[in-house]
């Protein structure tokens, strides 16, 4: 449909970036400050066109029968409006990256791809990093990023009921659990983008920097100790080198000397992984349990503060 002209002597000027049919001859137009909601003269209502500026606090996404809410929460008032529940998803991705862009989290010429919205996690692919938002809002300013600048690996672990998106950010795994029968079109579009930003045509394409800036010196077993994860439980990856280890019998004759102790190092090596391993997966069993503790804490507080 063409902009109508209640909505042109609102725009001020801006441009209109997306616009969202929400059936009839209502529709949302969004600008890149603002995201205006037009409704067509009913029997019961003029015409008219309400304005939402993007420098807000949060956004919520409150679900009813057939339609759904859109909450917007500012420094010092709110708003929201509704659209059919089929169009929302329309609607927000190109709200959230009106949103990103004024609220200073991506760059101006930076653009969102994709938005997935999965109970309570919302993940926001754009042109340079991947965005995570854990929560029962939307969106608001508490939120992990994970640019592709840092990338160096993609990979995925699958489950029976979820998939475990895995991003290598600066040497060490950054897991993003999703429902597995939308894993896919999420890894679809990170493998995409990522592609895209490092001007590559495939994932392994990603290590060819980093062979050949490597140092002509003596080889590693990188079977052992490449995927070992061990950057990610120490403070300190440049001395997260495996212990030294002199366990010699005092009797061992020198052509025995560095059999035996090559044999320890590996073992101890092996066992130290091994515990490494689990230790991870426990720490992030437990990181889970607190973030779903954390959202019910908030859950029940803010229906206290309605009277619920």
């Amino acid at each position: 449909m063409d902009v109508p002209p209640l909505v042109t002597e609102r725009l001020d000027g801006e441009s209109v970036r997306t616009q969202v049919d929400l059936g009839g001859e209502d529709a949302v137009f969004i600008t890149p400050s603002r995201t205006l909601v037009y409704r067509a003269e009913g029997l019961l209502s003029d015409e008219s066109v309400s304005a939402y500026p993007h420098d807000i606090e949060r956004i919520d996404a409150v679900s009813g029968r057939r339609k759904k809410t859109i909450e917007l929460t500012y420094v010092d008032t709110a708003g929201k409006f509704t659209v059919p529940e089929d169009r929302a998803d329309a609607v927000i991705a190109p709200l959230l990256e009106g949103v990103l862009a004024v609220t200073g989290v991506t760059n101006p010429d930076e653009g969102v791809r994709q938005a997935f919205r999965f109970s309570e996690l919302t993940l926001v692919v754009t042109d340079a990093r991947v965005l995570k938002h854990v929560g029962g809002a939307v969106w608001d300013d508490d939120f992990a990023a994970y640019n592709f600048e840092d990338v160096t690996d993609l990979d995925t672990e699958e489950g029976s009921v979820a998939t475990q998106l895995v991003l290598e950010v600066d040497g060490r795994p950054q897991r993003i659990k999703l429902p597995s029968e939308e894993a896919a079109s999420v890894v679809h579009a990170v493998e995409s983008a990522l592609l895209t930003f490092h001007d590559v045509d495939a994932i392994p394409d990603l290590h060819d920097d980093e062979t050949e800036e490597t140092p002509d010196t003596e080889e590693v077993d990188s079977d052992e100790f490449g995927d070992s994860d061990i950057d990610s439980l120490v403070d300190d990856p440049a001395d997260a080198s495996h212990p030294a280890i002199d366990r010699v019998a005092d009797d061992a004759s020198p052509g025995s000397q560095d059999d035996g102790t090559t044999a320890d190092a590996e073992s101890d090596a092996a066992s130290v992984h091994e515990r490494l391993a689990s230790l991870e997966a426990t720490v992030e069993r437990q990181t889970e349990l607190l973030e779903r503790q954390q959202e019910i804490i908030e859950t029940l507080v803010d229906e206290l503060r309605r009277g619920r």
